[in-house]
């Protein structure tokens, strides 16, 4: 059971001591609601993602004790002297930093809105009463929700696969993608591949067997997903918090297993899983086969690189400062418009790239220095879990613009946040 703001630890951590229960009772449930919510939303529902965030930001910081929570009143300090707290936000303010370059309003307005739990979840984080009491109790627990829940779903789309078996192999030898919920197959994917390297994670830490048989579970579904950059990050993810314990409890034979486990799990995969098979020859088909001068975005990979050549070139005329982010959007249709007519146009597929192109070198030094601040400050690289995360996400911005929709920056805030908080406890 997660703690609770009336329980009897309150008092021995000083946490809201002279609140009334009525008011910690609201505060704890609306949260034990709005905080698994926003996972859920990721999910399933835009809107309850949406609410969920407000609701959280808004009871975790609001209180009777003079306007504000108490526990946020005394927790929000350490916080925001932290690399993490500046890090996330940072990737927020710099939208604020270049707004005097913007013409395309309608635009900027929008990235400010999506990129909102930047600075909301951030701010509100410290309020959440249950990230501290029993802190270990309340880490595996929160893991054991979001593996549990993550699970549920995936198992949904694999039975779904297996009734509509021939079709929906036929959908990704054609290049398209197995469904799942909302039809975001990139950001399930990536989500799967957190949810299976902390089902990883939860067995070298807490030694919870049924945690890592999930984890195992997962990760094996990101091969039938068929999904290559949830697979590839997937990984990655693995493949770091392996080396990382491993090399912890000085287990040098688990990591050289590991590692053989990993170089033939893909062999096995291409053998005996359908539509990893025929994911990966649609691929090496599209790499090797195919004559590239018949056009540049019939096929999803070319159209990626066709996107990130287009912002390379965007930003080498406009190197400092770039187009500005509000403007983005309009300089690359115009772009697109004059170089291949037919076509709609696209932002860069990678975040850095777009980082350039609509900050220039400015812009890029301020989100690769968050990048570096989330990741390596306060010595949380140290913890194989959130250094794992955090690759996943750095991975993913090469490969997409994971921090320009709604659901791919919350993800961001959210797990970089729940894995790299309270700032002063020992990092791994």
């Amino acid at each position: 059971m997660l703690w609770r703001e009336d329980s009897h630890e309150a008092p021995t951590l000083g946490i809201l001591p002279a609140m009334r229960p009525l008011e910690a009772n609201i505060r704890w449930w609306l949260l034990a609601l709005s905080v698994p919510g926003m996972v859920v939303g990721m999910v399933l529902s835009p809107v309850l993602l949406s609410i969920s965030i407000i609701v959280t930001a808004v009871v975790a910081v609001l209180g009777l004790d003079r306007g504000r929570n108490s526990t946020w009143r005394e927790y929000f300090p350490a916080f925001l002297r932290g690399s993490l707290f500046w890090g996330l936000t940072g990737l927020y303010l710099y939208l604020i930093f270049l707004a005097p370059q913007t013409f395309d309003w309608t635009y900027y307005l929008e990235r400010l809105r999506v990129k909102l739990p930047l600075l909301i979840l951030p701010i509100a984080w410290a309020g959440i009463p249950f990230w501290y009491g029993d802190h270990y109790t309340r880490q595996w627990e929160a893991r054991s929700l979001l593996i549990g829940f993550v699970t549920v779903v995936l198992v949904g789309v694999l039975l779904n696969y297996a009734l509509h078996f021939e079709e929906i192999n036929e959908m990704i030898y054609r290049g398209k993608a197995m469904p799942v919920p909302r039809g975001n197959h990139i950001r399930f994917s990536l989500l799967v591949a957190i949810a299976a390297t902390a089902g990883l994670d939860a067995w070298f830490r807490y030694r919870k067997g049924w945690l890592l048989c999930l984890g195992i579970a997962l990760f094996l579904g990101l091969h039938v997903l068929a999904v290559r950059s949830g697979l590839a990050v997937g990984y990655a993810g693995w493949t770091i918090v392996a080396i990382g314990w491993s090399l912890r409890q000085g287990n040098y034979r688990l990591l050289a297993g590991g590692v053989v486990g990993l170089v033939v799990l893909p062999v096995m995969a291409y053998l005996l899983v359908p539509s990893f098979s025929t994911k990966m020859d649609y691929m090496r088909y599209e790499l090797l086969h195919r004559d590239p001068a018949q056009d540049d975005l019939e096929y999803s990979d070319e159209g990626r690189w066709t996107s990130i050549r287009i912002g390379w070139e965007v930003w080498k005329e406009n190197p400092l400062l770039g187009v500005g982010p509000g403007n983005l959007r309009s300089v690359m249709d115009r772009e697109y418009a004059r170089r291949l007519p037919d076509t709609p146009g696209k932002r860069p597929h990678n975040q850095f790239v777009t980082a350039l192109a609509g900050g220039g070198i400015v812009g890029f030094a301020i989100t690769l220095a968050c990048f570096l601040a989330i990741g390596f400050g306060g010595g949380r690289w140290r913890d194989p879990l959130f250094l794992a995360v955090w690759t996943i996400f750095l991975l993913s911005c090469l490969v997409e613009n994971t921090l320009e929709s709604s659901v791919g920056v919350t993800m961001f805030t959210f797990f970089l946040l729940l894995f790299g908080y309270p700032p002063y406890r020992k990092p791994g």
